[in-house]
């Protein structure tokens, strides 16, 4: 599949979530918010995946405290995404949700064309 093809299908599961606050962040990492992982690098996301109600989601463990500022909450963070709309779903099959999982990073990519 091509990264072109792959973005496409990125940006049509956010399409309906484009006010939550980690789509914009995907949308916009140079002026995101980061926290700083235990190897001194940094992280404005990372993602993981759900499942509620017969449907899978994907969600950000990286969300804002609230003081504002991002922390990582791991898995604890599903209920007050699912809660607030701040998930990417809902997915049929957890395979599906797996695919976006691995793949929503393709938008941060070059494309070869540019």
């Amino acid at each position: 599949m091509s990264d072109e093809l792959r973005k496409e299908m990125v940006l049509a599961q956010l399409q309906p979530h484009m006010e939550a606050d980690f789509v914009k962040r995907i949308l916009d990492p140079d002026n995101a918010p980061q926290i700083i992982n235990e190897d001194g690098s940094a992280s404005t996301h990372r993602m993981a995946t759900a499942e509620a109600e017969g449907k899978h989601y994907v969600f950000p463990t990286v969300r804002k405290n609230p003081e504002g500022i991002l922390e990582d909450f791991g898995m604890d963070s599903f209920k007050d995404a699912f809660k607030s709309k701040e998930v990417v779903g809902p997915f049929d099959t957890a395979d599906q949700a797996d695919w976006f999982e691995r793949n929503w990073k393709v938008l941060w990519e070059e494309s070869p064309r540019q």
